[in-house]
């Protein structure tokens, strides 16, 4: 056998008997990243900081789509304390889970603005509840604090045509005020670009479509090169 074949077949397993986060976040990004949109138009984050939470895989393709995964190996106790924090950065959020939560998130999410996915057994995504836009939360500050230095700079410098002239003592804060005084719909595209432009380039979606369905997310957040790619294939072609 190849180590893709091994690789494959150990995910295989996993998709069986341990659907952990991993296994969940890589059915996002096959599924919807590469699946329904491209590379060339979407950018996917995981792990990003919003108001005090981490939330854990993110789409954004014209609109900022938050999907917060709740596997079997999880609870749901911190559910609603997320979903306040990811509404201050983005205006739509999905939760995604298995068959053994969906009562409980359903009931959780009753009468509100999130959308809910059930991973199914085979390995679907099984849409139960659409997203519904929910901008009433939206916080300037919480965008900010989402963008590094110069990201927030660019939106500045755009917005202002110059950045603040005090110390850096005061330089970060004063930043934040010209940020808050703003359009919050400007402030949430600018944030919206300047998060996409974390990504991995768009031209390298023929060599990921090559990587082995179980290794993609993986891939793609290592932010390989070409050669980086063409190491990894060579590898995988390997008997082991």
């Amino acid at each position: 056998m190849t180590n893709a074949a091994v690789i494959s077949k150990a995910y295989e397993q996993l998709s069986k008997d341990y659907r952990n986060e991993y296994f969940y976040k890589n059915t996002l990004l096959n599924k919807i990243l590469l699946g329904r949109h491209s590379m060339k138009t979407s950018a996917a984050l995981r792990e990003l900081p919003v108001a005090g939470s981490i939330l854990d895989f993110l789409i954004i393709n014209g609109i900022g789509q938050v999907y917060e995964i709740k596997t079997g190996l999880d609870n749901l106790e911190r559910l609603p304390g997320q979903l306040d924090s990811y509404y201050q950065a983005f205006k739509y959020v999905t939760i995604v889970t298995d068959e053994s939560h969906l009562p409980g998130v359903t009931a959780l999410l009753a009468n509100t603005d999130a959308g809910i996915i059930l991973l199914t057994k085979r390995t679907t995504l099984h849409v139960v509840q659409e997203p519904q836009e929910h901008p009433q939360q939206l916080s300037r500050q919480a965008m900010f604090k989402t963008l590094r230095k110069p990201e927030y700079e660019a939106v500045l410098a755009s917005e202002y045509s110059q950045l603040p002239t005090v110390d850096q003592f005061h330089y970060y804060r004063e930043c934040l005020h010209w940020f808050e005084q703003l359009d919050i719909e400007a402030c949430h595209q600018a944030m919206l670009k300047a998060l996409k432009k974390r990504s991995q380039s768009a031209q390298h979606e023929a060599l990921l479509k090559q990587v082995p369905v179980a290794l993609r997310e993986l891939v793609y957040f290592a932010g390989y090169r070409e050669k980086d790619y063409v190491r990894l294939l060579e590898f995988l072609d390997q008997p082991i």
